[in-house]
């Protein structure tokens, strides 16, 4: 569930104290963190069907001044700079579609969870000064080498933090992800025997924009070392992803996930 990143990302990113009350450099004041978030998100995307869900974060600069980050399903290694250039491995979990609770879904082909890898490139500013605020895009490029879908899968993200109050933080992002016709054909087509099953039209979808999205988040600082933070984040499909049977008939192309998190900073 990548929203989670979101919600426990946002700790990693505000992990400060008095960020408001003298000039601050993100770069060196960001501490290492372990934390969690619990949030609500669809059953499979374009589903409506919802569950709840908890997973993992940390943030760790190793003695090399690199940085890994562990966001639920989610992590990456950046051999580059804490700020500026950014690069490195990533590697997704993409969770499957499996006894759902749709009864006309469920006849559909099952799809399996499968672990993606590739890379990233991206850039982040840290501005220093009396109002603090940090800016960061990425490119992502993951492929599951055809275990479950041929192809790949390339995302661009980006966001923005401000400090509102010495403890009170809030963000934002705006992303999209374009995918192959090979991803698109094992989450969102109908084959013939899927359609005898289930009663859903054949749908043969092809590759392209697959999604846009967009998020807001707050963090407050409980103590010196504890930060909680929440979110909502939303997903709307697009193109052949948007137009499958599966959303139009049975789901919807607009997915909302919300949660809170929690965090533990040291150094």
């Amino acid at each position: 569930m990548k929203p989670c990143r979101v919600i426990i990302g946002a700790c990693s990113s505000l992990v400060l104290g008095s960020a408001c009350a003298s000039p601050v450099d993100f770069s060196n004041a960001l501490p290492n963190f372990f934390g969690a978030g619990i949030g609500s998100t669809t059953e499979y995307a374009g589903g409506k069907d919802r569950i709840v869900g908890v997973l993992p974060g940390m943030r760790y600069v190793t003695s090399g001044g690199h940085l890994f980050e562990w966001y639920g399903t989610y992590t990456q290694y950046n051999f580059g700079s804490l700020t500026g250039f950014q690069w490195g491995p990533a590697l997704a979990l993409r969770l499957g579609r499996r006894n759902v609770d749709d009864p006309v879904v469920s006849q559909v082909h099952d799809v399996s969870t499968t672990l993606e890898g590739g890379g990233y490139v991206g850039y982040e500013y840290s501005h220093i000064g009396d109002v603090p605020y940090r800016l960061r895009g990425e490119i992502t490029v993951v492929t599951n080498a055809g275990a479950v879908y041929t192809g790949a899968r390339t995302s661009v993200n980006t966001s923005a933090w401000f400090p509102l109050h010495s403890r009170v933080f809030v963000g934002g992002g705006l992303g999209a992800t374009w995918v192959s016709g090979g991803f698109n054909e094992t989450y969102y087509g109908v084959t013939s025997e899927d359609s005898q099953k289930s009663g859903l039209p054949v749908f043969n979808p092809g590759g392209g924009l697959n999604q846009i999205t967009g998020w807001i988040a707050g963090i407050f600082q409980i103590s010196p070392k504890w930060y909680a933070g929440a979110m909502v984040y939303y997903q709307r499909l697009m193109g052949d992803s948007a137009a499958s049977p599966i959303v139009t008939q049975r789901g919807t192309r607009n997915q909302l996930t919300y949660g809170v998190g929690l965090a533990y900073a040291f150094r």
